[in-house]
């Protein structure tokens, strides 16, 4: 019995499985860089991305105007919108809307016709969505990474390239119920 006693006590306290590392073998995934969501970090727009809707909408206009002229090139006009709705600024290769200081849509005229996905990635979206609505000119994402609403105009009602995307990151004047 005192063999027994002195085998135990002399033993490791916790049980130990032999060939199971002692560090976890799945490492959490590192979060996604500052730069994209911080302007002072410095903003680098990702690769194959035409002009990145995706980190433009719900931003500053003053924060990211370099980051504008260098996707959007040189403005061209300001118009003020009726109602509220803040102005248009039409750039050369696409129309922002801004109210207080603030990009709540961003419209941008593809070089050439794009499947819908080709489209989405070249704006800086996930080239998968859950569900599109389906219109005779148009698909349209309702809810999806952040917007409201992304518009993807077609070329034509029999088609499925797409000429033109709207992104809305809030629709102003619409009621909170459906949003």
């Amino acid at each position: 019995m005192v063999a027994l006693a002195t085998w135990a006590a002399c033993g490791p306290q916790e049980p130990v499985l032999e060939g199971v590392p002692s560090q976890p073998l799945l490492q959490a995934a590192p979060e996604a860089p500052a730069a994209a969501a911080d302007p002072e970090a410095g903003y680098v727009r990702p690769p194959g991305v035409l002009v990145d809707v995706h980190a433009l909408g719900g931003r500053s206009y003053r924060e990211m105007r370099d980051v504008i002229g260098e996707q959007l090139g040189d403005l061209i006009e300001v118009v003020p919108l009726a109602g509220g709705g803040g102005q248009e600024m039409r750039f050369e290769r696409g129309r922002l809307r801004v109210v207080e200081d603030r990009i709540y849509m961003v419209a941008v005229p593809l070089p050439s016709p794009m499947r819908r996905t080709d489209a989405l990635v070249a704006l800086g979206f996930p080239a998968q969505a859950d569900r599109y609505v389906i219109l005779h000119r148009e698909y349209r994402l309702n809810n999806a990474w952040g917007f409201r609403r992304i518009r993807l105009k077609r070329v034509g009602p029999d088609t499925e390239l797409v000429r033109e995307v709207e992104a809305w990151q809030e629709v102003p004047g619409e009621p909170a119920a459906i949003r």
